[in-house]
């Protein structure tokens, strides 16, 4: 039989690896804000190592949703950590309540949990 018992430390983890996707966005935008405003051509191909890497960890992030099972979840979870929006804007994008989108976001969690573990099996 399949375990699908799932920790809080995995809910945890799921929700930290796709608010990464904000973290690497700022990273990035700031980057180009730098690049615009303080452009030191002396310094210029030094420190932008993580740039490239911030961008595979955006299309990472973003591929790893996509790849979920068509749901609302899934909508919620594209437009929470990708879009930027607050659950009570995606309620509304979704045309359900507030508290529903709060137990839905906890419902998404858990499926992206195990959806991780079924593509680590794969």
């Amino acid at each position: 039989m399949e375990k699908t018992s799932v920790s809080d430390g995995e809910i945890q983890e799921m929700e930290e690896y796709l608010r990464g996707y904000s973290f690497h966005e700022k990273l990035i935008s700031m980057d180009e804000y730098e690049r615009s405003f303080f452009y030191d051509p002396r310094k210029d191909g030094r420190g932008t190592g993580e740039i490239p890497l911030a961008r595979v960890k955006l299309f990472e992030i973003r591929h790893f949703i996509m790849s979920m099972e068509n749901s609302d979840e899934k909508l919620l979870l594209y437009y929470h950590y990708v879009r930027g929006e607050s659950i009570e804007r995606c309620s509304e994008l979704l045309g359900v309540a507030r508290c529903t989108a709060f137990r839905m976001k906890k419902r998404a969690l858990l499926l992206a949990v195990l959806h991780k573990r079924s593509e680590a099996r794969k």
